[in-house]
C-alpha cells in the first residue's frame, strides 16, 4: 500500500507540489509563532516558590503639595514615624498572621527590578569573577518575616526560614537556591561570606527555594537582605509595601469592612492616609499587562488560530478540488472491493506523508531562522538566561524539539480533518455514479 500511496503522490504532483509549499511556508510562520508561546506559557507554569493566596499589599496614600489637609509643618523623621506606625496597625490586626515591609518594592511581580553584582571571595572579586542577581530587602523587627509571610521554605527543612533576632547586626543575607548553586556549587552554605566589595561582605543565614519573583519570566538568583532602618519622606513611601497574610479561614471582603469601618479613620498619620488593599494576584495581573506578556499571548494565539484557519481552508479546498478530480478513480476502488475505510485511510495517509515531507523542509527553513537570526525565543527579566534557572523543558535542544513536534501535530492534525471531509462525501456517492464519466 506504501509503494502505491508514493506512485499516487507523484502522479498528482502538480497539484501535491502547492499543497507542499504551503504546508512548508505554514510551518515556518506557526513554527515562530509557536515559540515563544511555548516560552511564555512554560515559565508561567514553573512552581512560584511561594504563596499567592491570602496575600495582600496595603495601599497608602499622600497629600501633595497642592492639598489642602497637607501638613506643611512635617520633618522627613516624623513622617517616617507615621509610616512604621501605620504598618504596625496593620500588623496588629487580630485577623493577620504574618506580614513584612518590603523595601524598594521587594515583593514578587513588582514593577521595578534592581540586581547587583556579587563574589564568593576578595580573589574573585580582583578576577571580576562574579553572578549577577536580583536583590530583595526588607525592613527587620518581630513584626517582619518576609518567609514566612510569603511561605517560602527552607531548602533543608522545607519550612519557612526563621530570621535570628541579631540577623541585622550580623549583617545576615539569605540567598535562593539558585544562587547558593551558581556561586557555591552547593547549598551547604550557612555561614558562608558573599562580597559585593573587597570590603562589605554578608553572612549567608539561610538558604530558601527558588522563586519565581516575576510570572512568565526564567526563575533568577535572588539574595534577601535586611535593612535596619528606612528612609522615608511623603513621596517616597509608595516604594515601601507592606505584604500581609490573612489566617486560614479568615474572609477578606469581612476584614476588609471592618477595617475600613474601625481602623481606616484611625490610619491619617503624617500626611499619609489609608488607600486599599490590593492582592498579590492583581499585582502579577498588572505586571503582566505592564510587560505586555498577555498581550503577546493574545496576539500570537490570533496568529497561530489565523495561521491554522488559512491551512485548514486551504487544504479543504485542495483536497476538495483532488478528490473531485479522482472520483473516477474512488469509483473504480469501490466498484474493485475497496471498503470506505480503506480509501480513507489511503487518502489521510497520502496527506500526512505530505505534510511531513513537506514539515522537513519548513525545519530547515526554522533552522536557518535561529541560528542566522538567533530565533530562538527567551524570557528573561534581564536577559542574562546563562544566570537563569532555565527549565529543563527550556534548554535549546528541548525547547527547539517541543516547539517542533506542537507545530507538526498542529499541522497534521488540520490537515488530516482537512482531508477527511472531502474524502468522506466522496466515497459516499455510488460507484455508477462516480463511474458515469468513463
Amino acid at each position: 500500500m506504501i509503494t502505491k500511496i508514493f506512485k499516487q503522490i507523484w502522479n498528482q504532483r502538480r497539484m501535491n507540489g502547492w499543497i507542499f509549499i504551503e504546508v512548508i511556508i505554514a510551518g515556518f510562520f506557526l513554527w515562530t509563532v509557536i515559540d515563544p508561546m511555548y516560552v511564555l506559557m512554560t515559565n508561567h507554569f514553573e512552581p512560584k516558590g511561594y504563596e499567592e493566596d491570602g496575600r495582600y499589599v496595603l495601599q497608602l496614600g499622600a497629600y501633595g503639595q497642592s492639598h489642602g489637609k497637607r501638613d506643611t509643618t512635617i520633618t522627613n523623621e516624623q513622617s517616617k514615624q507615621a509610616f512604621l506606625r501605620l504598618m504596625k496597625m496593620v500588623c496588629e490586626q487580630p485577623e493577620v498572621e504574618s506580614a513584612y515591609l518590603a523595601m524598594n518594592r521587594s515583593l514578587p511581580n513588582s514593577m521595578s527590578w534592581s540586581g547587583g553584582q556579587y563574589y564568593p571571595d576578595t580573589l574573585a572579586y580582583n578576577e571580576d569573577k562574579y553572578i549577577h542577581a536580583q536583590q530583595f530587602s526588607m525592613l527587620t523587627g518581630n513584626e517582619f518575616n518576609m518567609f514566612r509571610t510569603l511561605g517560602m521554605k527552607d531548602v533543608r527543612t522545607g519550612k519557612p526560614l526563621d530570621i535570628p533576632e541579631d540577623a541585622a547586626a550580623r549583617n545576615l543575607c539569605f540567598i535562593s537556591e539558585l544562587f547558593a548553586q551558581k556561586m557555591f556549587g552547593t547549598t551547604e552554605v550557612i555561614g558562608q561570606k558573599i562580597y559585593q566589595s573587597k570590603k562589605r561582605f554578608y553572612e549567608v543565614g539561610g538558604v530558601f527555594k527558588d522563586i519565581q519573583t516575576r510570572d512568565y519570566f526564567a526563575t533568577y538568583p535572588l539574595i534577601v537582605f535586611l535593612q535596619k532602618d528606612i528612609r522615608i519622606n511623603d513621596f517616597t513611601h509608595r516604594g515601601n509595601n507592606l505584604i500581609f497574610h490573612l489566617k486560614d479561614g479568615v474572609d477578606f471582603d469581612t476584614f476588609n469592612e471592618r477595617f475600613k469601618k474601625e481602623v481606616a479613620p484611625h490610619m491619617k498619620q503624617g500626611n499619609f492616609y489609608f488607600d486599599s488593599f490590593r492582592t498579590l494576584t492583581d499585582v502579577r495581573h498588572e505586571l503582566g499587562t505592564m510587560f505586555g506578556n498577555y498581550n503577546t499571548l493574545r496576539l500570537k494565539t490570533s496568529l497561530a488560530i489565523f495561521t491554522l484557519l488559512c491551512i485548514f481552508l486551504g487544504m479543504v479546498g485542495t483536497f476538495w478540488i483532488r478528490c473531485n478530480a479522482r472520483r473516477q478513480e474512488i469509483g473504480l476502488m469501490r466498484s474493485m472491493g475497496a471498503t470506505e475505510t480503506r480509501v480513507k485511510k489511503q487518502f489521510l495517509a497520502e496527506a500526512a506523508l505530505l505534510v511531513t515531507a513537506a514539515f522537513v523542509f519548513s525545519l530547515v527553513l526554522v533552522v536557518n531562522f535561529v541560528v542566522m537570526a538567533d530565533g530562538m525565543s527567551q524570557q528573561s527579566a534581564t536577559g542574562e538566561t546563562s544566570f537563569a534557572l532555565v527549565s529543563p523543558w527550556l534548554s535549546p535542544g528541548v525547547q527547539f524539539t517541543m516547539v517542533s513536534l506542537i507545530t507538526y501535530l498542529a499541522l497534521l492534525v488540520i490537515a488530516l480533518i482537512g482531508t477527511l471531509i472531502p474524502v468522506r462525501r466522496a466515497v459516499k456517492v455510488l460507484p455508477a455514479d462516480a463511474l458515469r464519466d468513463e
